[in-house]
């Protein structure tokens, strides 16, 4: 198993385990090969594992309307995916296909919660690792929404520079 913890090792969702860690963790994860175009889920399908990406490079897309798709992200080697299916059965917020040939590593839903159980400080390094995931996505998300913001109002020719006296807003 040792290609395996090296692999592990770059994965920053695991930076915080050790070797010995990285070995007991390494065969409770399952290896899938996915061919490029695949999809590996669709938006809208059953939530249940989280995807470590080995090797290919996979986009992040949302529906739109009609037949268009927003690329929301993209995925290559040490990334990681998927990661609200750990913690709830909601649905996919997006949809996730591969670009290139790939090999991902897929941590099920199942076998997480049962390494919280039974192995209660690898949960919690993972946990604060995901956290940190959480909160990175979250900020760029809300500079997405804002960009996007402007530049409706921008479109529909709203001058944002006016309005921001009314909200007492400065910048220095």
């Amino acid at each position: 198993m040792a290609d395996a913890s090296d692999f592990l090792r770059t994965v920053s969702l695991f930076q915080d385990l050790d070797d010995e860690t990285l070995a007991a963790l390494a065969p409770m994860l399952v290896i899938k090969a996915a061919k490029a175009g695949e999809a590996i889920f669709r938006e809208l399908d059953r939530s249940d594992a989280l995807y470590v990406v080995e090797k290919g490079q996979l986009a992040a897309s949302k529906y739109v309307s009609g037949e268009t798709d927003i690329v929301l992200t993209r995925f290559y080697s040490g990334d990681f995916f998927g990661e609200m299916g750990l913690f709830d059965a909601e649905p996919r917020s997006a949809s996730v296909y591969c670009e290139d040939d790939a090999i991902l590593w897929k941590l099920d839903r199942d076998v997480f919660h049962s390494l919280l159980n039974e192995r209660p400080e690898i949960g919690a390094r993972l946990c604060y690792r995901l956290v940190t995931v959480f909160i990175q996505r979250l900020r760029a998300t809300n500079e997405q929404a804002r960009e996007a913001v402007r530049w409706g109002l921008e479109a529909t020719g709203f001058s944002a520079s006016n309005e921001s006296e009314s909200f007492n807003r400065r910048s220095t």
